[in-house]
Protein backbone atom coordinates (compact mmCIF):
# COMPACT_ATOMS: atom_id res chain seq x y z
CA UNK A 1 0.00 0.00 0.00
CA UNK A 2 1.33 3.41 -0.93
CA UNK A 3 1.27 6.61 1.04
CA UNK A 4 1.38 8.14 3.36
CA UNK A 5 0.50 11.22 4.96
CA UNK A 6 -2.01 11.86 7.12
CA UNK A 7 -5.01 13.84 6.76
CA UNK A 8 -7.59 12.11 4.59
CA UNK A 9 -11.03 13.41 3.84
CA UNK A 10 -14.01 11.57 2.56
CA UNK A 11 -17.70 11.46 2.51
CA UNK A 12 -19.83 8.38 2.10
CA UNK A 13 -23.04 9.74 0.81
CA UNK A 14 -25.84 7.61 2.13
CA UNK A 15 -23.71 6.93 5.11
CA UNK A 16 -22.00 10.20 4.77
CA UNK A 17 -19.38 11.34 7.16
CA UNK A 18 -16.50 13.73 6.82
CA UNK A 19 -13.35 11.85 7.69
CA UNK A 20 -10.28 13.86 8.62
CA UNK A 21 -7.25 12.15 9.98
CA UNK A 22 -3.78 13.39 10.31
CA UNK A 23 -0.11 12.71 10.71
CA UNK A 24 2.17 14.66 11.14
CA UNK A 25 9.79 18.95 17.32
CA UNK A 26 14.57 20.37 17.87
CA UNK A 27 15.61 23.40 16.00
CA UNK A 28 17.80 26.19 17.26
CA UNK A 29 15.83 29.06 15.81
CA UNK A 30 12.82 29.97 17.86
CA UNK A 31 9.71 32.01 18.23
CA UNK A 32 8.28 34.27 20.89
CA UNK A 33 5.39 33.87 23.28
CA UNK A 34 4.90 37.25 24.89
CA UNK A 35 8.36 38.12 26.24
CA UNK A 36 9.45 34.48 26.47
CA UNK A 37 11.69 33.24 23.68
CA UNK A 38 11.08 29.62 22.71
CA UNK A 39 13.04 27.24 20.53
CA UNK A 40 11.13 25.97 17.52
CA UNK A 41 10.58 22.62 19.25
CA UNK A 42 9.28 24.34 22.38
CA UNK A 43 6.96 26.50 20.30
CA UNK A 44 5.42 23.44 18.60
CA UNK A 45 4.98 21.73 21.98
CA UNK A 46 3.38 24.88 23.38
CA UNK A 47 0.99 25.03 20.44
CA UNK A 48 -0.10 21.44 21.10
CA UNK A 49 -0.64 22.19 24.79
CA UNK A 50 -2.57 25.41 24.20
CA UNK A 51 -4.71 23.96 21.43
CA UNK A 52 -5.67 21.08 23.70
CA UNK A 53 -7.66 23.59 25.74
CA UNK A 54 -9.83 24.59 22.75
CA UNK A 55 -12.93 22.41 22.48
CA UNK A 56 -14.38 24.05 19.37
CA UNK A 57 -12.97 25.27 16.06
CA UNK A 58 -13.56 25.45 12.33
CA UNK A 59 -11.39 23.64 9.80
CA UNK A 60 -10.93 24.06 6.05
CA UNK A 61 -9.22 21.09 4.41
CA UNK A 62 -7.70 20.61 0.96
CA UNK A 63 -6.04 17.31 0.02
CA UNK A 64 -4.34 16.38 -3.25
CA UNK A 65 -2.85 13.12 -4.55
CA UNK A 66 -0.46 13.28 -7.50
CA UNK A 67 -0.77 9.57 -8.33
CA UNK A 68 -4.47 9.67 -9.11
CA UNK A 69 -4.71 13.34 -9.96
CA UNK A 70 -7.28 13.66 -7.22
CA UNK A 71 -8.25 16.44 -4.87
CA UNK A 72 -10.73 17.01 -2.08
CA UNK A 73 -11.95 20.16 -0.40
CA UNK A 74 -14.00 20.03 2.78
CA UNK A 75 -15.00 22.37 5.58
CA UNK A 76 -16.37 21.71 9.01
CA UNK A 77 -17.28 23.09 12.40
CA UNK A 78 -16.30 20.83 15.29
CA UNK A 79 -16.93 20.45 18.99
CA UNK A 80 -14.67 17.78 20.48
CA UNK A 81 -15.75 17.91 24.11
CA UNK A 82 -17.65 16.98 26.21
CA UNK A 83 -19.04 14.91 23.32
CA UNK A 84 -18.17 15.01 19.64
CA UNK A 85 -20.46 17.07 17.40
CA UNK A 86 -19.80 18.38 13.93
CA UNK A 87 -21.38 19.89 10.85
CA UNK A 88 -19.17 19.19 7.83
CA UNK A 89 -19.41 19.62 4.07
CA UNK A 90 -17.44 18.00 1.28
CA UNK A 91 -17.94 20.56 -1.45
CA UNK A 92 -15.42 19.51 -4.07
CA UNK A 93 -13.87 16.17 -5.04
CA UNK A 94 -12.10 15.14 -8.23
CA UNK A 95 -10.08 12.26 -9.65
CA UNK A 96 -7.97 12.31 -12.78
CA UNK A 97 -9.06 15.88 -13.36
CA UNK A 98 -12.73 14.89 -13.42
CA UNK A 99 -15.18 16.22 -10.85
CA UNK A 100 -16.85 13.58 -8.67
CA UNK A 101 -20.07 15.46 -8.03
CA UNK A 102 -21.72 12.38 -6.52
CA UNK A 103 -19.37 12.55 -3.55
CA UNK A 104 -20.29 16.08 -2.54
CA UNK A 105 -22.49 16.30 0.48
CA UNK A 106 -23.10 17.38 4.03
CA UNK A 107 -22.92 15.41 7.26
CA UNK A 108 -24.14 16.31 10.74
CA UNK A 109 -23.26 14.32 13.83
CA UNK A 110 -24.97 14.90 17.16
CA UNK A 111 -26.39 12.71 19.91
CA UNK A 112 -24.57 9.61 18.58
CA UNK A 113 -26.59 9.93 15.37
CA UNK A 114 -25.30 10.71 11.90
CA UNK A 115 -27.43 12.75 9.46
CA UNK A 116 -26.34 12.83 5.84
CA UNK A 117 -27.53 14.60 2.72
CA UNK A 118 -28.42 11.87 0.24
CA UNK A 119 -27.14 12.04 -3.35
CA UNK A 120 -29.59 10.99 -6.04
CA UNK A 121 -27.96 7.62 -6.68
CA UNK A 122 -28.73 6.55 -3.11
CA UNK A 123 -32.29 7.88 -2.89
CA UNK A 124 -33.74 4.39 -3.39
CA UNK A 125 -32.38 3.38 -0.01
CA UNK A 126 -34.14 6.18 1.89
CA UNK A 127 -37.76 5.97 2.92
CA UNK A 128 -40.10 8.66 1.58
CA UNK A 129 -37.51 10.13 -0.77
CA UNK A 130 -36.35 12.50 1.95
CA UNK A 131 -33.25 14.64 1.33
CA UNK A 132 -31.63 13.61 4.62
CA UNK A 133 -30.99 10.20 6.08
CA UNK A 134 -30.66 9.33 9.76
CA UNK A 135 -28.23 6.64 10.86
CA UNK A 136 -27.84 5.41 14.41
CA UNK A 137 -24.19 4.54 14.93
CA UNK A 138 -25.07 1.51 17.09
CA UNK A 139 -27.76 0.34 14.65
CA UNK A 140 -25.41 0.52 11.68
CA UNK A 141 -22.90 -1.69 13.47
CA UNK A 142 -25.56 -4.22 14.45
CA UNK A 143 -27.39 -4.49 11.15
CA UNK A 144 -24.58 -4.14 8.63
CA UNK A 145 -21.35 -4.81 10.46
CA UNK A 146 -20.06 -1.46 9.20
CA UNK A 147 -17.92 0.19 11.86
CA UNK A 148 -19.33 3.70 11.59
CA UNK A 149 -18.23 4.31 15.18
CA UNK A 150 -14.66 3.70 14.10
CA UNK A 151 -15.06 6.19 11.26
CA UNK A 152 -16.64 8.75 13.55
CA UNK A 153 -13.73 8.35 15.97
CA UNK A 154 -11.39 9.41 13.18
CA UNK A 155 -13.08 12.79 13.12
CA UNK A 156 -11.34 13.56 16.39
CA UNK A 157 -8.03 13.44 14.58
CA UNK A 158 -8.80 16.75 12.96
CA UNK A 159 -8.06 18.05 16.45
CA UNK A 160 -5.14 20.48 15.92
CA UNK A 161 -3.81 19.56 19.38
CA UNK A 162 -3.32 15.98 18.23
CA UNK A 163 -1.78 17.12 14.96
CA UNK A 164 0.78 19.36 16.65
CA UNK A 165 1.52 16.69 19.25
CA UNK A 166 2.64 14.41 16.44
CA UNK A 167 4.84 17.16 15.03
CA UNK A 168 6.76 17.32 18.32
CA UNK A 169 8.55 14.12 17.25
CA UNK A 170 10.48 16.16 14.68
CA UNK A 171 14.21 16.49 15.31
CA UNK A 172 14.79 19.24 12.76
CA UNK A 173 11.89 21.66 13.23
CA UNK A 174 12.94 25.27 12.70
CA UNK A 175 11.50 28.74 12.49
CA UNK A 176 11.05 30.04 8.95
CA UNK A 177 9.73 33.53 9.67
CA UNK A 178 6.61 35.59 10.25
CA UNK A 179 3.66 35.41 7.85
CA UNK A 180 0.01 36.46 7.69
CA UNK A 181 -2.64 33.71 7.50
CA UNK A 182 -6.24 34.82 6.93
CA UNK A 183 -5.25 38.28 8.13
CA UNK A 184 -3.70 36.95 11.36
CA UNK A 185 0.02 37.39 12.00
CA UNK A 186 1.71 34.02 12.58
CA UNK A 187 5.10 32.42 13.02
CA UNK A 188 5.93 29.79 10.42
CA UNK A 189 7.71 26.57 11.49
CA UNK A 190 8.95 23.80 9.24
CA UNK A 191 10.30 20.30 9.82
CA UNK A 192 10.13 16.60 9.05
CA UNK A 193 8.84 13.56 10.93
CA UNK A 194 8.25 9.91 10.14
CA UNK A 195 4.81 8.34 10.46
CA UNK A 196 6.18 5.90 13.02
CA UNK A 197 7.70 8.66 15.16
CA UNK A 198 4.56 10.77 14.91
CA UNK A 199 2.26 7.97 16.07
CA UNK A 200 4.48 7.28 19.06
CA UNK A 201 3.55 10.70 20.43
CA UNK A 202 -0.12 9.70 20.78
CA UNK A 203 -1.77 7.83 23.59
CA UNK A 204 -2.71 4.18 23.07
CA UNK A 205 -6.30 4.83 21.94
CA UNK A 206 -5.38 7.64 19.55
CA UNK A 207 -2.60 5.52 18.07
CA UNK A 208 -4.89 2.51 17.62
CA UNK A 209 -7.51 4.66 15.84
CA UNK A 210 -4.92 6.15 13.51
CA UNK A 211 -3.34 2.81 12.66
CA UNK A 212 -6.66 1.45 11.42
CA UNK A 213 -6.44 3.88 8.53
CA UNK A 214 -2.71 4.10 8.01
CA UNK A 215 -2.32 0.31 7.65
CA UNK A 216 1.30 -0.63 6.79
CA UNK A 217 2.30 3.01 6.65
CA UNK A 218 1.94 3.13 10.44
CA UNK A 219 5.40 1.58 10.77
CA UNK A 220 6.93 3.63 7.99
CA UNK A 221 10.29 5.33 8.47
CA UNK A 222 9.63 7.51 5.45
CA UNK A 223 9.80 11.17 6.31
CA UNK A 224 6.95 13.57 5.86
CA UNK A 225 7.46 17.30 5.54
CA UNK A 226 5.29 19.62 7.57
CA UNK A 227 4.73 23.35 7.85
CA UNK A 228 2.95 24.89 10.83
CA UNK A 229 1.78 28.48 11.26
CA UNK A 230 1.11 29.51 14.88
CA UNK A 231 -0.47 32.78 16.05
CA UNK A 232 0.52 34.91 19.05
CA UNK A 233 -1.81 32.89 21.29
CA UNK A 234 0.08 29.69 20.38
CA UNK A 235 -2.85 28.40 18.33
CA UNK A 236 -2.23 26.72 14.96
CA UNK A 237 -3.74 28.65 12.06
CA UNK A 238 -2.46 26.55 9.19
CA UNK A 239 -0.87 23.13 8.71
CA UNK A 240 0.56 21.56 5.57
CA UNK A 241 1.84 17.97 5.40
CA UNK A 242 3.51 16.41 2.37
CA UNK A 243 4.50 12.80 1.85
CA UNK A 244 5.94 10.62 -0.92
CA UNK A 245 4.83 7.06 -1.56
CA UNK A 246 6.91 4.10 -2.73
CA UNK A 247 6.16 4.85 -6.39
CA UNK A 248 7.21 8.46 -6.06
CA UNK A 249 3.65 9.80 -5.94
CA UNK A 250 3.09 12.65 -3.54
CA UNK A 251 0.20 13.78 -1.40
CA UNK A 252 -0.35 17.16 0.19
CA UNK A 253 -2.86 18.13 2.85
CA UNK A 254 -3.53 21.72 3.87
CA UNK A 255 -5.74 22.60 6.84
CA UNK A 256 -6.73 26.11 7.88
CA UNK A 257 -8.05 26.59 11.43
CA UNK A 258 -10.09 29.43 12.89
CA UNK A 259 -12.77 30.34 15.47
CA UNK A 260 -11.12 28.52 18.35
CA UNK A 261 -13.30 28.36 21.45
CA UNK A 262 -16.33 29.97 19.84
CA UNK A 263 -19.61 28.39 20.86
CA UNK A 264 -21.97 27.10 18.19
CA UNK A 265 -24.92 24.77 17.98
CA UNK A 266 -25.14 21.60 15.91
CA UNK A 267 -28.78 20.86 15.13
CA UNK A 268 -30.33 17.88 13.42
CA UNK A 269 -32.21 18.59 10.15
CA UNK A 270 -35.99 19.16 10.45
CA UNK A 271 -37.68 15.84 11.19
CA UNK A 272 -39.95 16.08 8.14
CA UNK A 273 -36.86 16.19 5.93
CA UNK A 274 -35.31 13.04 7.39
CA UNK A 275 -35.92 9.47 6.21
CA UNK A 276 -34.71 6.10 7.41
CA UNK A 277 -31.88 4.33 5.61
CA UNK A 278 -32.34 0.72 4.57
CA UNK A 279 -29.01 -0.65 5.77
CA UNK A 280 -29.80 -4.15 4.48
CA UNK A 281 -30.49 -2.73 1.05
CA UNK A 282 -27.39 -0.58 1.02
CA UNK A 283 -24.88 -2.98 2.55
CA UNK A 284 -26.60 -6.32 2.09
CA UNK A 285 -28.32 -8.34 4.80
CA UNK A 286 -26.00 -9.62 7.51
CA UNK A 287 -27.04 -12.74 9.37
Amino acid sequence: MKRRIAVAAGVTSAGAVLLLSGCGGTGTKGGTTGDIKLTAAEAVAKASEKTGQADTFKADLTATDSAKGGSVHATGQFRLRPTLQFNATLDNASKGGQSLSGLSGQAIFTGDTLYAKVPQQFSQFVGGGKPWVKISVAQAQQQSGVDIRGIINQIQQVDPAEQTKMFTASKDVRKVGGESVDGVQTTHYQGTVTVKEALQQLNAQQRADAQKWLDKAANSDKKMNFDLWVDSSNLPRKMVTKGTGGNGDTGTVTVLYRDYGKSFKVSAPPSDQVGELSLQGLFGHKN
